[in-house]
């Protein structure tokens, strides 16, 4: 029975892992893709960007209604309508006939993903106690991690033998995998503990998330060194296709490679956890680690080593800081979340989400200027310098005026 029991919850954490990859998988599958996007539309270099920056946008609005709605109506039934919206509107970006019509569904698309996402938090909230949570949560970053390795190269196999529409056809797919998937696992939220949508329960309950200390300040945290990350992501194909000159193939297989350093610094999370590392330790560990990579990457273009070899290990180092701060980051946000779990999950998600989509936009706007490396490098280490400045001020006690009563 317990071994039953230990595969139930296997399971469980690699689909919520799954779904957490929602993010990736739209994205990073379409990277490839994003210059015949600019070629067949007529856009500029660069401009294809614009449809994570819309993706994101969506993504960023959906956790503010998606939250609630999963505190009252249930987890799953939730889950089964995102799914279902998200396979839609992938078909739709497939079949778009203008580049504006593609933003508008990307953005359709951001939404049911937003609200899809941010359940695997609040189910895990629902489970487990702190410190079993904060094992899961390693876990399914971990999984979470593996798609940005494998995704660019479905991208770009699809683009080798079809085109870029072909794409978001095979996203469409995967949403309709996951609805099916979903159909297996039960409700985790108790029918007692719904919580109203009435406007006045609504705002008491984000009034009890956004004034909470150590809610506000890792989330912000955790924002901020996503965005860093995020960062390279938006400027991943002007970089290495564009100003290094690398093939689909090639970019495919590289940028792959890279992004499963997300997974090393997940696990390696994980097995210091278990070791009773404090998570804040954790998070700063990541983000020296993340501050001091993001640096090196600036300096290359002046210094006159702008090349792949040199780029890309810097690069892994971003992503196995990221692996160490996001669950650690998210396990200390949602610690006094208990009762407000989906509304907290979605206020993480759309702060995650409004400051990556600013990110993103930047990197289309200033990559037309030239200078991709130094352009994409600069915001990352203005993420990465943000995310460290607020946890000092988290540290330092210069919220406690935010905390709740009785913290």
């Amino acid at each position: 029975m317990a071994l039953g029991h230990r595969r139930k919850g296997f399971v469980l954490t690699a689909f919520l892992g799954a779904l957490s990859a929602l993010p990736p998988i739209s994205i990073d599958t379409g990277l490839p893709g994003l210059p015949a996007i600019e070629a067949e539309f007529a856009n500029g270099a660069g401009r294809g960007a614009l449809t994570l920056s819309l993706f994101l946008l969506g993504f960023a609005i959906a956790p503010l209604f998606g939250g609630p709605v999963a505190d009252r109506f249930g987890r799953r039934g939730t889950l089964l309508a995102g799914l279902a919206l998200y396979a839609a509107a992938a078909l739709a970006c497939a079949l778009s006939t203008s580049f504006e019509m593609l933003l508008g569904f990307r953005a359709l698309q951001g939404i049911a993903a937003g609200i899809c996402v941010i359940l695997p938090l609040a189910i895990v909230r629902d489970l487990y106690d702190h410190a079993t949570a904060r094992g899961k949560l390693s876990t399914i970053f971990a999984v979470f991690s593996i798609a940005p390795m494998v995704v660019p190269m479905l991208g770009a196999a699809i683009m080798a033998f079809s085109g870029w529409r072909m794409i978001y056809v095979a996203e469409a797919s995967i949403g309709v995998l996951l609805a099916i998937g979903t159909l297996g696992f039960r409700e985790s939220l108790p029918a007692k503990q719904r919580r109203s949508l009435h406007p006045s329960q609504l705002l008491a309950g984000y009034r009890s998330v956004l004034t909470d200390r150590s809610f506000v300040g890792y989330t912000l945290v955790f924002a901020f060194a996503f965005s860093c990350m995020f960062s390279f992501i938006s400027g991943a194909s002007a970089v290495l296709m564009g100003a290094l000159q690398l093939s689909r193939s090639e970019f495919a297989v590289i940028y792959g490679v890279t992004s499963g350093s997300v997974m090393v610094g997940s696990l390696l999370s994980g097995a210091l956890s278990k070791r009773q590392v404090p998570s804040r330790r954790l998070v700063g560990l990541g983000l020296g680690l993340m501050g001091a990579s993001a640096l090196a990457i600036l300096a290359l273009e002046p210094l006159g080593l702008a090349r792949a070899a040199m780029l890309m290990p810097l690069v892994a180092l971003v992503m196995v800081s990221f692996g160490l701060i996001g669950p650690n980051a998210n396990h200390e946000a949602m610690r006094n979340m208990a009762e407000v779990a989906g509304a907290a999950s979605g206020a993480i998600r759309c702060l995650q989400m409004l400051i990556s989509a600013c990110a993103s936009a930047m990197v289309a706007l200033l990559q037309p200027l030239g200078h991709p490396v130094l352009t994409t490098a600069s915001l990352m280490v203005a993420m990465a310098l943000l995310a460290g400045a607020t946890f000092i001020w988290l540290q330092s006690g210069a919220t406690a005026g935010l905390q709740r009563d009785g913290d």
